[in-house]
């Protein structure tokens, strides 16, 4: 799997792989939820895919052993939703970004209870921090 340029052209339906684009590779599903997937990056600085090959689906980010990001992503393959575990925005941790927009300027919005509930789960079944 791979993204953030990794595909050629995800609005048009191209999810060939681009050459030097970042990969990730998967270390399962959750087992309450298998449109859940927790992935790894293979090396480099480890973000949240921008698109997703199966519509609706759900990424768990890990950074060395640490659950870094929670993504969700909308009918055409795009983020949506990122909640970020590791750092906090504008004082709020964890956190969420709409739409890839991760504006500085913008106030840090808390996750939902949901999401909450979903990144315990993973962290638990998974054995992350």
């Amino acid at each position: 799997m791979g993204s953030r340029g990794a595909f050629v052209d995800v609005n048009k339906g191209d999810f060939n792989f681009v050459s030097g684009g970042q990969n990730y590779y998967s270390i399962g599903t959750l087992s309450s939820d298998p449109n859940v997937k927790v992935i790894v990056q293979k090396s480099g600085s480890v973000k949240a895919p921008e698109f997703s090959h199966t519509p609706g689906r759900v990424y768990a980010t890990v950074q060395d052993g640490k659950l870094k990001h929670l993504s969700y992503y909308d009918d055409e393959h795009h983020q949506h939703i990122s909640v970020d575990l590791l750092h906090p925005h504008k004082g709020v941790m964890p956190h969420i970004h709409i739409d890839l927009n991760h504006d500085p300027k913008l106030a840090g919005i808390p996750p939902t209870q949901a999401q909450l509930d979903l990144i315990k789960k993973i962290k638990k079944e998974f054995g992350l921090l």
